[in-house]
C-alpha cells in the first residue's frame, strides 16, 4: 500500500510537540511510571508491556530508518547514526502518529545545529589542520590497505621493493611535503620534475627524506628512460586517488596536468627485443650444447642446459620456469598429452612461487623436441630422488626475487670494473653495451619475445591461441574471453608443433649434455646439495 502524508508541520507544530515532550515526563496516565491499576478493568492483552514496548520502539526506529534512507529495513550510515538516536530520543516519548509528523522538521532542526555551533566557534578560533602523511608516509598506508584488502594474495617482495623505491623519488621531490599541504602547482611541478631523475642501477636510492639535489641528473648526465618515467607517474597518480579518496586533499586526482612521456622520440632506433637467428645458433652452438672447455669458476646444474630450451618452446618467463614443481609435469589423461602447469602457491607456504598476474595461470602441452630431448626422463628421474622442485640442483629461493635470481645472473650478467664476471649470453657474443654504456635489450625474457614472433609468423589460427600459451591477458576481447575453458590442449599442442624453429635443435639432448660434462656436473650438483639440501627449506 503506498502512502500519501502531504501533511508539512510548521513551526507552530513544533513547538506543540515540545510542550508535549514535557508533559509526557509528568506522572498521568500515560507517563512511563504510570501503574498497572489505572487500566480499564476487563481488557487483557495478549502481549506483555514490555512486548508492547518493544514493537513500538522498532516502529519508531523503521519510520527514523524511512526518513534518512528511504526505507525503513535499509541500514542507515555510519555518518547518519548520531542524528538517528538524537531523533530516536527526543521523539520516543511522543505517540507514533505526533512523532511521525513532525520527524522532518525535527530533522532539519538537528541537522542545522552543527553548522550553527561551527558558525559560531570560526568566528573566535581559527581551526589548523594536524599535517597529513607525506608522499612516502601515503604509500605505506597503501600498501598496508592492499595487503589487508588481498586476502593472501598482495603482491611480490619484488614489487613491493620498486613501488618503494618509486614512493621514495616522489618523496624526495616532493621535500617530504605533507599531502593535505599540496597545491595543483606542487603536484605539476612533481610531475615535471620526474623527467630530470638520474638512474640509480646499481647505486642504493638515498633516504626519502634527502635533499632534491641527490635525484636529479645534472648537465650532461642520463635521464631516466620513458618507461621509468611513466612508473613515477602512475605512482604519484595512484597515490593521489588513495589520500583524495581518504579525505586526505581536497584536490581532484584529475585537476593536475599530467605529461606523457615519449618512449619513442623522433631518430630512436626500434629496441631489438627478440633474439635473432645467428643469436639462436650462437646460444645453442655454445659450451653447454657443444662443448667441453670451461672456465675454471664454471658451476654447472641442469637448469643450465634446459631454461634456453624451454624458453624457446614454451614462451615462459624465466622465474615461471625456474620454479616449477617435479609435480608440474603431468599427462593429461582424457587426451593423452603431457602437460606444463604454470600456477602460483598460496603466499603462507614456504618458499611459495609466484606468477605476473591471474592471466599468468595456465597449462601448456610439451613440445616433441622436449620429450626427444629426455626431458620426460629428467622430470622421472627428479620424482625418485624426491626433488620436489623440478630445478633445484644449482638454483636458490631469493623473498624478493623468487627462483630465479641464480638464472638470471647465470644467463645475463654483464662484466664490470667491480664484477668481471660474465653471464652465458655475453660469452656467446650477444649482450652489448653502447657508446654511453647502457646494455641492450638482450635477455632472457628475449625468449619471450621470439617465441611470439613465430606465433605471429605462423599465421592466424597460431596468434589467436598465442595468448594462452604465453599467458597473456585477454582483456581486449570484452566479456565472451571470460565465457567456457579456453582451447584444448590438443588445439595448442597443434599450433606449437606448428611453429618454425628458426635453428636446428636435432643433435642437441640432455644425455650428451651429461656424458660432455658428467664429472664437473656431478661435483656441482654434490657441493649445492651440500650446503642447500636436496630441497631448500626456508
Amino acid at each position: 500500500m503506498a502512502e500519501n502524508d502531504e501533511y508539512m508541520p510548521t513551526d507552530e507544530d513544533y513547538e506543540i510537540y515540545l510542550s508535549e515532550m514535557a508533559k509526557a515526563e509528568a506522572p498521568g496516565t500515560w507517563a512511563s511510571h504510570s501503574t498497572r491499576d489505572q487500566e480499564k478493568p476487563g481488557f487483557q492483552s495478549l502481549l506483555s508491556d514490555d512486548e508492547w514496548c518493544g514493537i513500538e520502539e522498532e516502529q519508531r526506529r523503521q519510520i527514523i530508518a524511512r526518513a534518512l534512507t528511504g526505507h525503513g529495513t535499509r541500514t542507515i550510515p555510519t555518518r547518519m547514526e548520531k542524528l538517528a538516536e538524537q531523533l530516536y530520543a527526543r521523539g520516543r516519548s511522543l505517540p507514533l502518529p505526533q512523532f511521525k509528523k513532525l520527524l522532518p522538521t525535527l530533522i532539519e532542526r538537528l541537522a542545522l545545529q552543527p553548522f550553527e555551533s561551527n558558525e559560531a566557534s570560526t568566528a573566535t578560533n581559527v581551526i589548523v589542520p594536524p599535517n597529513g602523511p607525506n608522499l612516502y608516509e601515503l604509500w605505506q598506508q597503501h600498501w598496508e590497505t592492499l595487503a589487508k584488502l588481498s586476502r593472501g594474495q598482495q603482491k611480490s617482495a619484488r614489487t613491493k621493493e620498486d613501488e618503494q623505491g618509486h614512493a621514495c623519488r616522489l618523496n624526495i621531490l616532493s621535500a617530504s611535503k605533507p599531502i593535505n599541504q599540496f597545491t595543483v602547482e606542487d603536484f605539476e611541478r612533481i610531475y615535471s620534475d620526474v623527467f630530470d631523475i638520474r638512474p640509480s642501477r646499481g647505486s642504493k636510492l638515498p633516504p626519502p627524506d634527502s635533499s632534491i639535489e641527490t635525484i636529479l641528473a645534472k648537465d650532461g648526465e642520463r635521464r631516466i628512460e620513458a618507461a621509468t618515467i611513466e612508473k613515477l607517474i602512475v605512482r604519484l597518480g595512484v597515490l593521489h586517488e588513495f589520500a583524495f579518496k581518504k579525505g586526505l586533499t581536497k584536490i581532484s586526482p584529475d585537476a593536475p596536468d599530467r605529461p606523457t612521456p615519449d618512449r619513442n622520440p623522433a631518430g630512436k632506433k626500434p629496441v631489438e627485443k627478440a633474439f635473432t637467428k645467428a643469436d639462436l645458433q650462437a646460444i645453442y652452438s655454445g659450451y653447454l650444447y657443444t662443448g667441453t672447455e670451461l672456465v675454471k669458476s664454471s658451476a654447472v646444474f641442469p637448469y643450465q642446459f634446459w631454461l634456453p630450451i624451454l624458453g624457446l618452446l614454451t614462451g615462459g618467463r624465466l622465474n615461471e620456469l625456474c620454479q616449477l614443481d617435479t609435480e608440474d609435469v603431468s599427462k593429461n589423461e582424457r587426451e593423452g598429452i603431457w602437460t606444463i602447469s604454470l600456477m602460483d602457491d598460496e603466499r603462507d607456504r614456504p618458499l611459495p612461487k609466484s606468477l605476473k598476474n591471474q592471466s599468468s595461470r595456465r597449462i601448456l602441452p610439451i613440445h616433441s623436441e622436449l620429450i626427444r630431448m629426455g626431458f620426460l626422463e629428467f622430470v622421472e628421474q627428479a620424482a625418485k630422488e624426491g626433488r620436489d622442485k623440478l630445478f633445484s640442483d644449482g638454483l636458490t629461493y631469493n623473498p624478493k626475487k623468487g627462483w630465479g635470481s641464480n638464472a638470471t645472473h647465470f644467463f645475463c650478467r654483464f662484466p664490470s670494473k667491480s664484477t668481471p664476471a660474465s653471464g652465458y649470453f655475453f660469452k656467446c657474443g650477444i649482450r652489448e653495451r653502447d657508446a654511453a654504456g647502457k646494455t641492450d635489450r638482450k635477455n632472457f625474457h628475449s625468449f619471450r619475445h621470439t617465441f611470439t614472433d613465430l606465433a605471429r609468423e605462423a599465421g592466424g589460427e597460431a596468434y589467436l591461441v598465442l595468448p594462452d600459451l604465453t599467458g597473456h591477458s585477454r582483456g581486449r576481447e570484452g566479456q565472451v574471453a571470460m565465457y567456457g575453458n579456453g582451447f584444448s590442449q590438443s588445439r595448442k599442442q597443434a599450433v606449437l608443433e606448428s611453429l618454425t624453429i628458426p635453428v636446428d635443435l636435432s643433435k642437441l639432448t640432455y644425455s650428451e649434455f651429461e656424458s660432455r660434462l658428467g664429472s664437473k656436473l656431478k661435483s656441482c650438483v654434490e657441493r649445492h646439495r651440500d650446503s642447500y639440501g636436496l630441497n631448500q627449506s626456508e
